[in-house]
């Protein structure tokens, strides 16, 4: 029974990997996640976490390692290639060495020792992407709006290029027994199952919660306009995937004409705690190229506050095939040409903004409750 419902989070999804594994060990599952050692602290979502930097590394560590291969399932976001790092232990460079010099080049490139292990202990792999790159190739993804998209994406070619994709993908495809999928597009490369993965505790994530001193913002009469992705810190290669400069100049705008707004975005904030600020806004933009919402999206929606974002019209009606319970979103879209005519309804529509709230609350408790969400995963899991 140990064997069959234990299952090891490696690589955290946001906050998604440690509310599914607290919801897991609540249904009997042995459940933990691992933060590897390149991981950024500040995207850490709590402490109780297996691993450690490596830098810290010593030898009481390896018996740790060693015995995180008794977990049955692997939860995977990003690269299959971190199994080495639970197999041969983070620090032992030589073993690192074997994998990535010796092993693919004697065989090939698609082919991993530690994942070849794995499969002989007859480990379930199961893998989520963090973005399009670890799901679909660059020729694909150009196709959107002519290109858009890759042209105000911060990954450069040495990183984001088909060569590469492509042999990441055939590894994918050699080891994974689950390719989880959100419901907004179908991947050529990778044979999706789309389910409901992105979860939340909605007791910790709903409207009105209590809010400590040291996060409270001054008391002001302005609409905040949340928006947390403009400062150099999240942007790659002076680009941006989120079009922050059409929201700080449109906010920017509704301010200049005598509107009570005021724009709000943070930076350094440890993941953990964004809550009480996202909590404290009036409107959330999330973003305005890419197709579809991100962890900004959910966790504001289930805070019960109107969500702005672009929705990719392909994506969304794949979205509504997936999840025939729905026949409408609680998002208010925009694009980057009306961000601003987008913006200024919300503000000087009280009423609509606040419905636009209470349809965001209504959607997360049907679609982000970790509750029911972890029932339905776990069916799949256990059934691999």
């Amino acid at each position: 029974m140990a064997r069959t419902k234990s299952i090891l989070f490696v690589s955290p999804a946001y906050h998604y990997s440690f509310t599914l594994r607290d919801q897991f060990r609540k249904m009997g599952w042995r459940a933990d996640v691992y933060v590897p050692p390149w991981y950024p602290e500040k995207l850490r979502y709590d402490k109780n976490a297996i691993g450690t930097h490596r830098a810290k590394l010593h030898k009481n560590h390896f018996v740790s390692y060693l015995q995180q291969s008794f977990y049955n399932h692997f939860f995977f976001l990003y690269l299959l290639a971190q199994y080495r790092y639970l197999v041969f232990y983070g620090g032992m460079d030589v073993l690192n060495l074997i994998e990535d010099r010796i092993f693919q080049r004697l065989f090939r490139a698609d082919i991993s020792l530690s994942l070849e292990v794995a499969k002989i202990f007859q480990k379930k792999i199961i893998y989520f992407p963090s973005g399009c790159l670890d799901r679909e190739t660059r020729a694909t993804f150009s196709q959107l709006d002519g290109g858009n998209v890759c042209k105000n994406c911060g990954w450069n070619d040495e990183i984001c290029n088909d060569e590469r994709l492509k042999k990441r993908f055939a590894l994918h495809r050699r080891y994974g027994d689950l390719f989880i999928g959100g419901g907004n597009f179908d991947s050529t490369q990778l044979p999706e199952t789309h389910l409901k993965f992105m979860s939340v505790d909605l007791n910790v994530f709903k409207p009105g919660i209590n809010i400590p001193h040291q996060f409270r913002l001054p008391r002001t009469r302005n609409l905040r306009i949340m928006h947390s992705f403009f400062d150099k810190n999240r942007t790659k290669n002076s680009k941006n995937i989120k079009g922050s400069s059409y929201v700080l100049e449109a906010s920017s705008r509704l301010k200049q004409e005598g509107l009570p707004v005021e724009y709000v975005y943070f930076s350094d904030i440890p993941l953990r705690h964004m809550r009480y600020y996202q909590v404290q806004a009036d409107i959330v933009v999330d973003q305005l190229i890419y197709g579809w919402w991100g962890s900004t999206g959910v966790e504001s929606m289930a805070l019960g506050k109107p969500v702005v974002c672009y929705l990719r019209k392909e994506w969304k009606d794949f979205f509504y095939e997936t999840f025939p319970e729905y026949d409408s979103l609680p998002i208010v879209e925009a694009t980057c040409e009306n961000i601003y005519e987008v913006l200024k309804e919300l503000v000087v529509n009280k009423e609509f903004r606040e419905a636009k709230g209470k349809e965001s609350r209504v959607f997360a408790e049907r679609h982000f409750d970790v509750v029911k969400n972890a029932a339905e995963l776990e069916k799949v899991f256990l059934n691999l």
